[in-house]
């Protein structure tokens, strides 16, 4: 049997049939374990080995229960609950084409026993939903990775969608900063050499992406950044990843159910108040972000200040209301 026979393997093979075959709900014997071993591996082993074996791996580290009806990998580095959440996560991703979600979600269900792995099926249905078609996303993301950590500067093309299927490309040349994860979509935050200010494009729209040998421009020398960038604060205020400026906004709130959006999106950003019986709440934001935040809920929600921003509001509100009317 070649290394499937070796003897000093069957630690390794007997942890691997825990792995797979054992749980809380499914304990295995130690003839169930030999079972295993020889329908496997094509090992025979006695059961004072198997359970040597088994009392080593305990002393080692792994959490393994032992009971009168046998044994069970208890501890792994994953809860079945944890799992389940990442799964969905990859499932759910836009960013990911439907044969990278299949491999990601089944890498993470092998964390799991096999009996525990079959509630996770349906990530075969990946292709059903509309995601992208760029198989390049994961390479695009080690790229901007390395650009990032030596500093440099990278080129790309940019896709971008228009009706009946046409795709214009631009060649861009970007200073990257950091990748941010938003609605399940990652995004480059990257200066781009023909402006001052911050930019964001979508990973998954990016091709032929190459790594220059030219130093990256520090973000500090961008306009608005001088001081630093707090990369947390920035993707709290991009709510929609847009490139505008961020303001500090004054909201109004007409019903109080809608006080659960405002914390849905803003979280710690925001801060209520009372004030002449009405609710009102302050967020800093992206101006763009904010403002079709504020046509998402504007029947519950309005901008007050400021009174700039309301008038782009209303501005957009008459453009609308005039292509509504019959």
């Amino acid at each position: 049997m070649g290394y499937m026979g070796n003897k000093k393997l069957s630690i390794l093979y007997i942890l691997e049939i825990l792995k797979d075959y054992s749980d809380e709900k499914h304990l295995l014997s130690q003839t169930e374990i030999i079972k295993k071993l020889s329908s496997i591996y094509g090992m025979e082993c006695e059961r004072k080995s198997v359970g040597a074996n088994i009392d080593n791996l305990i002393y080692f580290g792994y959490d393994i229960i032992k009971t009168k009806a046998g044994c069970y990998l208890a501890d792994r580095d994953f809860e079945p609950s944890e799992i389940h959440f990442l799964i969905d996560a990859v499932f759910s991703s836009k960013s990911i084409d439907s044969k990278h979600s299949r491999e990601l979600a089944n890498k993470l269900s092998k964390i799991l026993s096999t009996y525990q792995r079959k509630q996770y099926k349906y990530v075969y249905k990946a292709e059903e939903i509309n995601r992208t078609d760029n198989k390049q996303l994961f390479y695009n993301i080690d790229i901007i990775n390395e650009a990032i950590e030596n500093k440099k500067q990278i080129k790309f093309h940019y896709n971008r969608f228009y009706y009946g299927g046409e795709q214009k490309q631009k060649e861009y040349i970007a200073n990257p900063y950091f990748l941010i994860n938003s609605q399940g979509k990652y995004f480059l935050v990257c200066n781009n050499d023909y402006f001052e200010d911050i930019a964001n494009y979508k990973v998954d729209r990016i091709i032929d992406i190459q790594i220059l040998n030219k130093t990256a421009k520090p973000i500090t020398k961008v306009k608005g950044f001088e001081k630093g960038f707090d990369i947390t604060k920035y993707a709290n205020e991009n709510i929609y990843m847009f490139g505008s400026r961020t303001i500090k906004a004054k909201l109004k709130i007409h019903e109080k159910y809608a006080q659960a959006y405002v914390d849905e999106w803003f979280g710690k950003n925001a801060t209520f108040y009372d004030e002449n019986g009405f609710v009102f709440v302050t967020v800093e934001a992206n101006e763009d972000s904010l403002i079709y935040w504020c046509l998402q809920y504007g029947e519950v929600v309005d901008l007050v200040e400021p009174k700039s921003s309301r008038e782009k509001i209303k501005s957009i509100l008459k453009q609308m209301s005039k292509r509504y009317q019959d």
